[in-house]
Parts: C-alpha cells; structure tokens; sequence
C-alpha cells in the first residue's frame, strides 16, 4: 500500500521536473551610450513561435529589469525603448535550466542616432559652415577637409573649400577644389563659377573664359552673368551696350547691388540724374554695406 502511494507521487512529481528545467532567468540593464542607467525604459517580450505571447517590463531606477520565461525552450523578441532614443529590437533565447541570461541593451539618443544615419561628411560640412559663418576660417576649412577625407565626392564641401581658398588668396589651390567639385558634379553652376574666379585671379584668361562660357550655359539667368558681360563693355567705354545687359540683370534681380550701381553710373555719365539717384536711392536701402556704398552716398549729395 505504501509502495503504490509513492508510485503515484513519483508520477506526479516528474512534470513538475521538466517544467521547471524549461524555465529561463533573463535579466540585465538599460543604459544610452555613455553607460548612464535609463530608467522607466520599456521592454515588451514577444514570441515569433507563439503569437498570443506577450510580456512588458519596466526598468527601475537604476534601469535594471529581471523576468522568469517560462519556456526557455524557444527565441524571444526583445523590444526596449524609451522616450527620447531610438528603439532596437535583438532575438534572443534564453538559457534552459532555471540559468540566468545576462542581456544589456543599450539605447542611442535620437539626434545620435540620426547623426550616425546621415550621409558621411555631411556632419563635418555643417560644422564647417556654422565655424565659417562665426569668423572661423582656418577652423572652417579643417572641417571641410575632414567631410572630403570621409566622403571625396562630397561635392558641396570641395566647394566650400576653394571658396575658402579663394578668399584667402589661394587662387590655384581653389583652383584645384573647383575642378574636384565638377570632377564630381559636372556643370554645377556655384562650381563653374569658383573656377572661372579662380582662373581669373590666377591671371589664365583663356580658361577663365573657358568656365564662364560653361557657367553662363549651366546658369544663363544668373544676373552674375549678365553683368559680367556688362563689365566687359563698361571698361570698355561702351555705355551703350552695357547698359541693356545691366537692365536684364535688374530685371532678373530689382535688388542686385552692382548692377544698380554701375547702371546708375551710366545713367549719371548720359546726364539723367533724376534716374541715377532713384537707383542709387534704392541701392543704399537694399546693401548698405556694399562696397560703393560710401561713393553712392557721396552722388546722391549732387544729383
């Protein structure tokens, strides 16, 4: 009689067993980058095997979380976020026997997370724009370099680096970051234009005419061209030429500061004073800080 009971809860007891072998600890923490604890992170557990599976835990304080998973026997979906970082998802299984599972997850913050997604070197040019628009040239143009070192064909930066070389009388170094830039991006008209301003202050005429004709093709309203033209006739003494080119400039651009004031210079040489200081009047309001400024100023006591 004794015998038959311990046989009844032997057979009982071995289910017990093996469900118990099945189970699975997992525990870990949650932190961002720099290994700083996220609290409150969310994690919810699903099972690819089992659909109507779903679990979700919270991380305390300290970002630490801990589970038991019934049956370690199949892979889980771990999906942790937070407010303010990217999510991640890992499939994981957990280790049978009632054994413990170390799982860190580890969450970027999502302005990382967006910075490391963006294209290479586009970080670096931005930086060098923002350097360059605070006064900090040299600074500027390491940035630029550092965008071309990441990325060569980022075309944008070879630009901002022969402007930078330009601007600081560098006339064949821009050179060469013109040529790398349309290497890249053919025709690009702020390109054909560096190199044509390149050539020119390097003194190589023929090839400044060379990207001016490729520049005025690529960008034929740019008012630029229309009173680079205008210029030529102006030295000239050929009023009578420049002057239509510098009213289609106007036209494309009321506000385009030398063309108002070069305009207005014919305007004062042909004797029509009431014109000159209408342009010159209108030149002042919209650059004041043109480099004819002061002269302007000088005219309209005359007119």
């Amino acid at each position: 009689m004794i015998k038959r009971l311990f046989v009844v809860l032997f057979v009982f007891f071995v289910p017990v067993l093996l469900f118990a072998q099945a189970q699975g600890h997992v525990k870990g923490v949650v932190t961002d980058v720099r290994g700083n604890p996220i609290a409150g992170a969310k994690i919810i557990i699903t099972c690819p095997a089992v659909g109507t599976f779903r679990k979700e835990i919270t991380t305390d304080a300290k970002g630490r979380y801990s589970l038991v998973i019934v049956d370690a026997t199949k892979e889980y979906l771990f999906h942790v976020e937070a407010p303010g970082f990217q999510a991640i998802e890992q499939l994981n299984k957990p280790l049978i026997g009632g054994q413990t599972l170390e799982l860190n997850f580890t969450l970027k913050k999502l302005e990382e997370a967006a910075a490391e997604a963006e294209e290479p070197g586009l970080r670096e040019l931005r930086e060098g724009r923002d350097l360059w628009e605070a006064g900090k040239k040299a600074e500027a143009r390491a940035k630029f370099l550092e965008a071309v070192n990441k990325k060569p064909d980022l075309y944008l930066a070879w630009l901002a680096i022969g402007d930078a070389d330009l601007a600081a009388g560098k006339a064949a170094e821009a050179l060469t970051a013109a040529e790398k830039c349309l290497a890249v991006k053919a025709n690009f008209a702020p390109c054909l234009a560096l190199a044509a301003n390149a050539a020119l202050a390097k003194g190589d005429r023929t090839l400044y005419e060379q990207y001016m004709a490729a520049y005025k093709k690529a960008n034929p309203t740019d008012p630029a061209v229309l009173f680079s033209e205008a210029a030529e006739h102006i030295n000239k003494g050929e009023d009578d030429k420049a002057k239509p080119l510098l009213e289609q400039a106007l036209a494309i651009n009321p506000d385009y500061p030398p063309a108002l004031y070069e305009l207005a210079m014919i305007y004062v040489r042909t004797g029509d004073n009431a014109k000159a200081k209408e342009l010159l009047t209108h030149l002042l309001n919209v650059a004041p800080d043109y480099k004819d400024a002061a002269m302007a100023k000088e005219m309209l006591k005359y007119l």
